[in-house]
């Protein structure tokens, strides 16, 4: 079976999460399409399309495809359409819902929208063409409109000679993820927040499973532990030198066990809150007792003014924390990690020098340039080396972006703190 994936807002970092989660039934000779929307694979076998989309923070949507035809000849295409689309609609059904979304071309969709409404029609049932003003459906109309329980949402990719139906199965709950972020009692917006989804897509991207302990050394106010919990981790642990974070913490992943809607089983969760400085981690975790860590630490002041000395204390708090890691983390475990890259432009006539800051290609989507911390050959020397979350295959493709660290970058138009995925294990 051909299932495909409609792809979140960063295309690179929502294949390596669905590869991760599904590595060992993705193989190059089974990806049918790779574009900035969609990754089309074909199966041996049927997977668990609803929890594999609950488990995925990158995807929108979920589907399989029904048919592939040539498009030589659009007329027949879309008249071959409308019969594979009628026979898609449940029997003795009185009213359908029924939209589009289409990928890569131009389909003449309200022709076919218009014969099959007239199809339906002759067949006594009533029904309304959901559209919007793009040409894909969000999540949010096809949900809202309940393409999903009363119709369908029929998904068209045009790929050169051949147009692909495909049929959404699942969708993001969008309203989950703005209950999980806003409902919850403390938001350190002046620190800057991560996305849930992004909380989530980074556990994915550790590879380890529910029963692995699970260490935010940076928790905040809890982001990704709220995810790694909604996700059933049970060993959970969080640490942070700020004292209000602790509390802020505590406070937030008190309401997300004791909230029913969750149906969270407290007396199989373990969650231990603690304030520390990351350099003392090893004084309150046993040594080589943690499997995965995922963290976003500090990264750096929304407004900066010298970047050469913010990087350099902030590489310092990186290296040390490293070096912490090492003590606590399993010899065969990973951590998932934000580094900051600043998107910063300086006059021409600056003291500063740029190449003594790492300086990267033009950031695309400005003038400036992207400056990295430049501390990876030190975190190799004390025993760390880098994973590349997608295999070769894919790295080639022009599709996806990584940086020439071999990172995933995370941002914002016009951001000027950019967020860097890494994966480390220990040499």
């Amino acid at each position: 079976m051909t299932y495909f994936f409609i792809l979140g807002n960063n295309p690179t970092l929502s294949i390596a999460e669905i590869v991760c989660v599904l590595s060992a039934k993705i193989k190059k000779q089974n990806i049918k399409v790779i574009s900035q929307d969609v990754f089309i694979v074909e199966f041996n076998k049927k997977i668990d399309i609803s929890l594999l989309q609950k488990q995925l923070g990158g995807t929108i949507k979920i589907g399989k495809i029904i048919s592939t035809r040539n498009i030589d000849d659009i007329k027949r295409v879309e008249q071959s359409l409308v019969k594979q689309i009628l026979l898609l609609f449940p029997l003795n059904v009185k009213k359908v819902f029924f939209g589009f979304s289409i990928y890569g071309g131009r389909v003449d969709i309200k022709a076919l929208a218009l014969a099959i409404k007239e199809k339906l029609k002759q067949q006594g049932i009533a029904s309304r063409w959901v559209v919007s003003k793009e040409s894909v459906l969000s999540s949010v109309v096809v949900q809202k409109n309940k393409l999903l329980e009363q119709g369908a949402e029929f998904t068209l990719f045009i790929k050169k000679d051949k147009v692909l139906l495909g049929k959404t199965l699942t969708c993001q709950e969008f309203e989950k993820y703005s209950f999980y972020d806003f409902s919850r009692p403390y938001r350190a917006i002046e620190k800057g927040m991560m996305p849930p989804k992004l909380a989530k897509m980074m556990i994915n991207l550790s590879g380890t499973d529910s029963a692995s302990v699970f260490l935010d050394p940076f928790c905040g106010s809890g982001t990704i532990l709220q995810q790694a919990i909604l996700m059933g981790y049970e060993n959970v642990i969080g640490v942070d030198v700020d004292e209000h974070a602790v509390s802020r913490t505590q406070k937030n992943l008190e309401w997300l066990t004791k909230n029913e809607e969750l149906r969270i089983k407290n007396e199989e969760l373990s969650v231990k809150i603690q304030k520390c400085d990351v350099k003392n981690l090893d004084k309150k975790i046993p040594p080589q007792s943690v499997d995965t860590i995922i963290t976003e630490p500090y990264l750096g002041p929304l407004k900066i003014r010298n970047l050469k000395a913010e990087i350099k204390i902030l590489s310092d708090l990186y290296i040390n924390a490293f070096k912490s890691f090492k003590k606590v983390l399993k010899p065969d475990g990973r951590v998932v990690i934000i580094f900051p890259v600043f998107s910063v432009s300086f006059p021409s006539s600056s003291h500063l020098p740029l190449s003594s800051l790492g300086r990267s290609p033009r950031d695309g989507r400005t003038k400036n340039k992207l400056h990295f911390l430049l501390i990876l050959d030190t975190l190799k020397k004390i025993g760390w080396q880098t994973q590349i979350p997608l295999p070769q295959y894919l790295l080639d493709n022009p599709v996806i972006k990584t940086t020439s660290r071999r990172s995933i970058i995370y941002s914002r138009p016009d951001q000027k703190i950019l967020r860097e995925i890494l994966i480390f294990t220990r040499t």
